[in-house]
């Protein structure tokens, strides 16, 4: 349970672990990638057994300011025989929680989004009271050499929790070096605090940078500030 701003902020919308596997040498092997949501106390032991399975880390920080308790995401790849990693990973999860859910199944809560979905020019994934969003880039970003899949966090990702008449919005815009500034100022301008600028990966190519962002507001508003964000970033429309 993860408080920001006297806010219970839904796991869906920031706080679910996730991992992505894509097939290499026609299914014999697979890249991974994913990200790894931790308290702070849980980040030795998982580093620890992480570097023993030969799993990389390739980043580590915050996402939110001031939320209670403090959340840290761990960011990681790896390739080799599918199955295998899948084991360790699960040994890995079994460290800060064996009681850990399988999945994610908040059901859609028939909130009305069709004013934020307008603005925004594109439909959302509800469950529960939240909304996520995701912008693909228009390039093909690789990694050491290889093609790297969409849903391998290089695409914009925004979601939106109901809250009241109000929402929460958090999220992670992908971006070339040239549109960090612009998207910055695009967001604190309509009120969006930017939270984090960091990699997620290592040898990406080109270069990505992560923005993470936070705000509670009216939604239409929000939406606003994003999209005007989003105009900035060479993602598909």
């Amino acid at each position: 349970k993860v408080k920001l701003e006297g806010v219970m902020v839904d796991s869906g919308l920031a706080f679910t672990t996730w991992f992505s596997f894509a097939p290499l040498n026609e299914g014999k092997d697979a890249m991974l990638m994913g990200d790894m949501v931790l308290l702070e106390t849980e980040l030795p032991k998982v580093e620890k057994r992480l570097t023993e399975d030969g799993i990389n880390i390739t980043a580590i920080h915050n996402h939110l300011l001031n939320e209670k308790p403090k959340i840290m995401y761990l960011h990681v790849d790896a390739m080799g025989d599918p199955l295998t990693l899948s084991q360790k990973l699960k040994e890995v999860l079994s460290l800060p929680a064996p009681t850990l859910p399988a999945s994610f199944t908040a059901q859609p809560a028939g909130i009305k989004w069709d004013s934020v979905e307008q603005i925004l020019g594109a439909k959302g994934k509800p469950a529960g009271p939240v909304l996520n969003f995701s912008f693909p880039r228009n390039e093909q970003v690789k990694g050491d050499g290889m093609d790297i899949p969409s849903g391998f966090g290089i695409s914009t990702g925004i979601g939106f929790q109901k809250i009241g008449d109000k929402a929460a919005i958090t999220g992670d815009f992908v971006l070339m070096d040239k549109e960090v500034v612009p998207v910055t100022a695009a967001l604190i301008q309509h009120g969006i605090t930017v939270t984090a600028i960091h990699n997620h990966m290592l040898m990406d190519s080109p270069r990505l940078f992560m923005m993470h962002f936070w705000a509670i507001g009216n939604p239409d508003d929000l939406a606003k500030g994003l999209k005007a964000a989003l105009d900035k970033t060479n993602s598909k429309k």
